[in-house]
């Protein structure tokens, strides 16, 4: 009996000690390796995969690409206006600074209106805030070709700001009025 129980307690331990070890080994990785662990390569460079649709920066030419449509920045603008103020132009003086040697595919310049208005004045009022920003853009350096201007007026509006009077009402819908900048396939 007492062998048993000393049988029983060693296998007891050595599974205490290994399975730890077992869980948190890697998990395979989607890269082919040689028996010296380095990534196998095709005849122009690629690295050889075993998941086509896994990222991995350890072939070193595989780049980190952020999410697509990212959205980078949010400029805004006071009621039934389409000039930058001194705040969304900071904004956009960060936004360039950190673009700044970055490859970009696409852009979306997305411009919306607050609530207040026609359909038809508040699509062309988030045309104007969206071609102001894309000027303010290309006339600070940023060049991208693939750059998509969008003017979606008030069918995005969404502040709830139902009850108040003009000048709470108007300070309320802020979040509406805005130019949303978004990004796709930022390479770093």
């Amino acid at each position: 009996m007492n062998k048993r129980l000393s049988i029983l307690s060693v296998l007891a331990v050595l599974t205490a000690f290994t399975l730890p070890t077992i869980a948190s080994a890697e998990a395979p990785k989607s890269v082919v390796h040689d028996i010296r662990g380095n990534a196998v390569k095709d005849a122009r460079g690629n690295c050889v995969r075993t998941d086509i649709d896994a990222d991995s920066e350890e072939c070193g030419a595989v780049a980190a690409i952020e999410k697509a449509h990212t959205k980078l920045a949010s400029v805004y603008f006071d009621f039934n206006k389409a000039t930058l103020t001194k705040k969304s132009r900071a904004t956009l003086d960060k936004l360039l600074a950190h673009l700044k040697n970055k490859k970009i595919e696409a852009v979306t310049i997305a411009g919306y209106a607050d609530a207040v208005g026609s359909d038809s004045y508040n699509v062309t009022l988030s045309a104007k805030r969206a071609a102001t920003v894309q000027a303010y853009l290309k006339a600070h350096g940023f060049k991208n070709s693939n750059t998509t201007v969008r003017a979606l007026g008030k069918t995005a509006a969404n502040a709830s700001c139902k009850k108040l009077n003009d000048g709470k009402l108007h300070q309320c819908m802020q979040e509406d009025r805005r130019v949303d900048i978004e990004l796709n396939g930022i390479t770093k």
